[in-house]
């Protein structure tokens, strides 16, 4: 397949913020700092459409990519890192967004 137009849509800190359009989603979920938003990078040939960091659990919000107007990549946050005791809670946000964003779609 060929890319012709991918755009960065939407951010969403919880499901109802989600887009609501009825074309495919195809998610990228994985631990934290693996490589998903750099593979998303990677795969539409464009190094800044979503951002990276060095630094484990930077994606906390659901990031919605439109490919060709005809399906959505999206980069869901990474888990399974805190090195703080106040990132064990947010680690339990991240978990449940990442669930019920499955269970939804």
């Amino acid at each position: 397949m060929k890319i012709i137009n991918s755009v960065f849509e939407k951010s969403s800190k919880s499901i109802d913020q989600c887009p609501k359009s009825k074309i495919p989603e195809y998610a990228l979920i994985g631990r934290s700092n693996v490589g998903k938003s750099s593979l998303i990078n990677s795969l539409l040939n464009n190094k800044k459409i979503a951002r990276t960091s060095s630094t484990p659990g930077k994606t906390i919000l659901i990031n919605h990519f439109k490919i060709n107007e005809s399906f959505y990549l999206v980069d869901l946050p990474g888990y399974g890192y805190a090195n703080l005791s106040k990132k064990i809670k947010e680690d339990e946000e991240i978990l449940n967004l990442i669930d019920n964003f499955l269970i939804i779609n």
